[in-house]
C-alpha cells in the first residue's frame, strides 16, 4: 500500500500541479479553534517552513480549510465539489480508500506526533473518572491488551467493516459512565449503519469497563458536539480528542476537558481528492 502511495505522489508532483489559488480542504471540525484560525495556522507554519502542525507536505499551494462535523458530510462535500481534498488521519484515510474506492491520494503530510484519549468534564467526578481510565489505559498497555485490540481490530481488520464488541453487563453495579462515540475515525472509532458501535473504540471500552467493574453505556454524536456533550452532562466521556505532542496551542483540546492518557498515535495525515 506505501509504495503505491509514494508512486501515486510523485505522478501528482511530476505534472506539475502546482497554482496561485488556495487548496480547498475539508478536516473534521476542530473544539478550539474555528476553521480560518486552523487556516492561518497551517498557512503561517507553511511560510516558517513547518506548516504548523504538518511537518511536511509536498506542495507549495495555501490550504484553505472547510470543517465537517462528519465523515460523512466530509465525504459528500468532496463528491460534491465544496472542497478539492479530504484530509484524513493515515489509517482512516486507508480505510475510506479501500471501503469507498472512489478517491485518491494527492500528498501524505507528515506531522508532529498526535494521538487520541478520552475526553473528560473538569470538574471533581471528570478528574477522578480520567485518574481512573489512565490507570486501566496504563495496565492494557503494561499487559500488551492495547496492543493485541489495535492489531486485531484496526491492522489485521482487512477492507471489511469492524466486528461488534459485547458489553459485559455488571447485575449489581448502580453506577454506570456513558460514554460518546462519534464513528467518525473508522476503523478505530466506528459506527455501523444500524448505530451499532464497533471495532476498536468499541473493544477498548468494553475492556475499560470489566477493569473497574462498571456498566459502559454508549451515547452516539458528530465529531462536532463532542465537547457540548461532555459539558452539557449528557456524556461523562468522549471518546476521542486529538492532541499534538510538543505545541503552544491546541486545535482539539478545550480548557474545560481534562484528557486521559493518550491511548492510540499516529503522524501522518493523507489528502485525498476525487
Amino acid at each position: 500500500m506505501r509504495k503505491v502511495l509514494s508512486a501515486l505522489i510523485l505522478l501528482a508532483l511530476s505534472a506539475g500541479i502546482a497554482s496561485a489559488e488556495p487548496i480547498k480542504a475539508g478536516i473534521l471540525s476542530k473544539l478550539n479553534m474555528t476553521q480560518e484560525e486552523y487556516s492561518e495556522l497551517i498557512s503561517n507554519g507553511r511560510k516558517a517552513g513547518t506548516w504548523g502542525f504538518f511537518t511536511s507536505k509536498p506542495d507549495d499551494r495555501e490550504i484553505e480549510f472547510k470543517f465537517y462535523d462528519s465523515i460523512q458530510a466530509m465525504q459528500l462535500g468532496l463528491n460534491a465539489g465544496e472542497i478539492e481534498e479530504a484530509v484524513l488521519p493515515e489509517v482512516v484515510a486507508e480505510y475510506v480508500l479501500n471501503v469507498t474506492g472512489q478517491y485518491r491520494v494527492t500528498a501524505i503530510a507528515k506531522t508532529k506526533p498526535a494521538y487520541l484519549a478520552f475526553g473528560f468534564r473538569l470538574d471533581d467526578r471528570g478528574k477522578a473518572l480520567a485518574a481512573k481510565f489512565n490507570d486501566a489505559i496504563l495496565a492494557m498497555k503494561n499487559d500488551g491488551t492495547l496492543a493485541a485490540l489495535m492489531g486485531l481490530y484496526v491492522y489485521e481488520a482487512g477492507i471489511g467493516d469492524p466486528e461488534a464488541v459485547e458489553f459485559r453487563k455488571f447485575d449489581n453495579v448502580k453506577d454506570k459512565i456513558t460514554i460518546a462515540v462519534t464513528g467518525d475515525l473508522p476503523p478505530i472509532d466506528y459506527v455501523a449503519a444500524d448505530g451499532t458501535a464497533a471495532g476498536f473504540n468499541t473493544a477498548v471500552i468494553a475492556e475499560i469497563g470489566k477493569r473497574l467493574n462498571v456498566n459502559i453505556e454508549l451515547t452516539y454524536i458528530m465529531s462536532g458536539a463532542r465537547a457540548a456533550t461532555v459539558m452539557s452532562g449528557r456524556a461523562d466521556a468522549v471518546f476521542w480528542i486529538q492532541g499534538f505532542r510538543d505545541v503552544q496551542r491546541h486545535s482539539d483540546i478545550p480548557e474545560m476537558l481534562v484528557l486521559s492518557e493518550p491511548y492510540y498515535e499516529w503522524n501522518e495525515f493523507l489528502f485525498l481528492a476525487r
